[in-house]
């Protein structure tokens, strides 16, 4: 026979339940509209791929999500064919992460404040009032910008968010009720989430200290709970040993090799990268000060909400002052929820302080980089979750004053209109149900090369979608890729043997002969088996690959050449890339928005690059035209030559102010005047309209192409001369003199 008591904590907990189904089918069902099709920047390909084939990721391996990946892809190809790529399946998967954690902040809220009076008319009209302040929070956290991108894209942070949630709630029940089991149940997921995230440790430490100082006598179960979570991690070494490829990160088949891993040592023990030092400019103060910037302007998309985290720490951390002239039994249960709220906030308030000092002492990732912000800023979602419990506590105790029936509704009432105005408000720029960005990029840049052809890449965008689009979706895998980053590493020496077609001189990729190779001795051996690309710059300066080699541009790659072999025409070249450049343009356009992808994101990286390379196309053809020794057919090259640079400018109107830009088109507009071939011709607009037509784009229909091309040098030129910057070009000279001789000659001619 139950007690009262019981069946109140029976019926709290199903209520509890209804608010964690609501807010997880509701941020379920939203999320799996906006989620992408395709794969996603950042290290969602290298983590998908790397899946896909039971490989080993960048440090610190993420085993976990692996094995998720590999059981997801696997199901999918299995049962459901090609209906879904694998990037798609990974995606719904994080989708279902993203929702679960929502929908337990929801019930962690709902548990956090249940201290009511024991007057059951009072109680129903409260439990509408928790139900709406524990949903609104769930789903506000949900649509935040930052939650929404990683809770549908194929990384780790929407499973790490999910832990965290777990974590947090399991804390709540512990506070409640400190069982064996409940200690047991949260050492295990505090030791699974380590397998996936080491950013977890930062909750683990404050929580497990609480936890372990109230309970000593459970240390033992937690140990062996907490290493069975992290045992998960022996899976490194048994799939490095049995599925052994190309392509992935360290060795791990050695005790040594598999510590290194673990411990990040290739970017360095509890930093974020590798390149910190005077780059890491920003103080730990400074970032926290980012950080609060990020989460009360953007994140929560309102200012105003920070009274309500504010209310939501103090009515969680601090004893509320109620009447206690009643029962002796309803006073010790109203005592209890009270010092379970409290512990529980303390605990939480805690770990947010311990997270934002420790991470923002550690980070080393330059702040002024709007790239790497949006990477550090990817790490702001857990201690943004913690302040989103706090803020559906505060919604609850706002609402406490207004007891009545009618005042009761109005306060649900608005709170649960606050999850509208954030997913109305960031629904168009968090939608990515067309984003296909990084899929069209990586085909745009395997599907330009020949056959059997060598990728040495250098850029993590490029790496991680050329790595799934190929370890994934099987496109172009007669392309050799090889990450240059990697092969700098020691341990590489131990992955050359799985590279049967290339040669290499040395144990790795170094900058002198010091045991390992150069990248002129790499290609010295190399070159004459197949045709070698390059994606990205160098590791390192050679002296000697400068002088043996020259890298000629092709769509998004660089083909590297011997000096010493002639140089094609500049028509032959013409034909050739321009057919690469179709490739290209019917992959990629329309571009990314800048709008809906600010410097901050991988998907603008697509866009500066697209304009990079259209650039350095252009100068490479102008300088084969211009070059002594090349055919007279050459008016259509430089025509070419001039028009995409003026395209380029289009794209990216900073360009306008490159004294380079100037001087280049300027000299190919005279070149076209001094040409003695009569016909302008006809250049394709291969870009769909995706450039902004300008009066200087081309000459029109009925206008006479050198006259267009006299007044085109004249207008650049006399832009590049006013510029202060262009005086320390070594040319300045020679074309102020030029342009000062002839506009004196036109203007004596008048």
């Amino acid at each position: 026979m139950s007690t009262p008591t019981t069946e109140m904590s029976m019926r709290m907990s199903m209520i509890s339940f209804i608010s964690f189904s609501i807010t997880t089918a509701i941020v379920f069902a939203i999320y799996l509209q906006t989620a992408a099709t395709s794969i996603a920047g950042g290290d969602a390909g290298e983590l998908v791929a790397e899946g896909c084939k039971l490989g080993t990721a960048h440090p610190p391996g993420y085993p976990l999500y692996t094995v998720i990946v590999f059981f997801i892809t696997s199901i999918g190809k299995n049962f459901l064919g090609n209906a879904f790529t694998p990037a798609y399946l990974v995606n719904v998967t994080s989708c279902v992460f993203g929702s679960l954690a929502s929908g337990l902040v929801s019930a962690t809220v709902y548990e956090l404040t249940n201290d009511d009076d024991d007057d059951e008319e009072e109680k129903q009209q409260r439990s509408l009032v928790r139900l709406s302040a524990s949903v609104s929070a769930g789903i506000m956290m949900a649509f935040s910008p930052l939650m929404w991108q990683y809770n549908t894209s194929a990384e780790v942070f929407a499973l790490h968010n999910l832990f965290v949630a777990v974590i947090v709630y399991v804390l709540t029940k512990f506070n409640q009720e400190q069982s064996r089991g409940i200690v047991a149940t949260g050492a295990f997921f505090c030791g699974l989430s380590l397998t996936n995230q080491h950013t977890s440790i930062l909750l683990i430490v404050p929580v497990a200290a609480w936890v372990l100082f109230h309970c000593k006598q459970y240390f033992r179960t937690s140990v062996v709970t907490f290493s069975l979570g992290m045992s998960c991690y022996v899976l490194l070494p048994i799939f490095a040993n049995l599925y052994p490829h190309a392509g992935s990160w360290g060795d791990v088949t050695t005790i040594r090799g598999f510590m290194h891993h673990f411990l990040r040592r290739d970017y360095g023990t509890l930093q974020l990268w590798s390149g910190g030092g005077s780059n890491a400019t920003e103080t730990m103060l400074e970032r926290t000060l980012h950080w609060v910037t990020d989460l009360s302007i953007y994140q929560f998309c309102n200012p105003a909400l920070l009274l309500f985290l504010g209310l939501g720490i103090i009515s969680a951390c601090l004893p509320s002052e109620g009447n206690h002239r009643r029962s002796t039994q309803s006073h010790k249960r109203k005592m209890l929820r009270t010092s379970s709220r409290i512990a529980t906030g303390r605990v939480i308030v805690a770990a947010l302080l311990f997270y934002l000092t420790s991470f923002h002492s550690l980070s080393n990732l330059p702040l002024s980089n709007p790239l790497l912000f949006g990477i550090h800023q990817r790490f702001w979602m857990h201690p943004n979750l913690l302040c989103f419990v706090f803020i559906g506590i505060g919604f609850d105790t706002a609402a406490r004053p207004f007891s009545s029936k009618t005042t009761s509704g109005l306060m649900s009432m608005m709170m649960l209109a606050l999850p509208w105005v954030t997913f109305k408000q960031n629904f168009e720029m968090s939608d990515q149900s067309q984003n296909k960005i990084f899929h069209g990029y990586a085909t745009s840049i395997l599907e330009t090369l020949p056959p059997r052809s060598l990728l040495l890449v250098n850029y993590d965008q490029s790496w991680t979608s050329i790595r799934y689009i190929q370890e994934c979706e099987g496109l172009r895998d007669d392309v050799l890729s090889i990450n240059l980053s990697m092969m700098t590493y020691r341990w590489f020496e131990k992955k050359q043997q799985l590279y049967d077609e290339l040669k290499f001189p040395g144990s790795h990729y170094t900058r002198g002969n010091n045991g390992g190779f150069t990248i002129s001795q790499f290609i010295d051996v190399n070159l004459d088996n197949s045709d070698i690309f390059i994606v990205g710059r160098l590791s390192y300066e050679d002296p000697i690959y400068i002088q043996n080699y020259e890298e000629v541009p092709l769509g998004f790659a660089r083909q590297i050449k011997r000096r010493s072999v002639p140089k094609d025409p500049a028509e032959v070249y013409r034909n050739a890339t321009l057919h690469v450049w179709r490739k290209v343009t019917a992959n990629l356009l329309p571009l990314p928005s800048e709008i809906k992808y600010p410097e901050s994101t991988w998907e603008w990286t697509v866009r500066r690059e697209f304009v990079d390379h259209l650039v350095s196309r252009s100068i490479y053809l102008l300088e084969l035209s211009l070059s002594s020794g090349q055919q007279p057919q050459t008016l259509h090259s430089l025509a070419e030559a001039v028009l995409w640079l003026e395209a380029a400018i289009s794209l990216d109107e900073k360009l306008a102010k490159s004294p380079s830009m100037q001087k280049n088109i300027g000299l190919a507009s005279m070149n076209i005047v001094r040409s003695k071939e009569a016909n302008f011709p006809i250049v394709d607009d291969i870009f769909f309209n995706e450039t902004k037509k300008k009066e200087r784009w081309a000459p029109g229909p009925n206008e006479d192409g050198k006259a267009w091309a006299t007044n085109h040098w004249q207008l650049s030129w006399g832009e590049f001369l006013q510029m202060d910057s262009a005086q320390q070009d070594t040319d300045f000279h020679t074309i102020r003199q030029i342009y000062e001789t002839v506009m004196k000659s036109a203007e004596a001619k008048r």
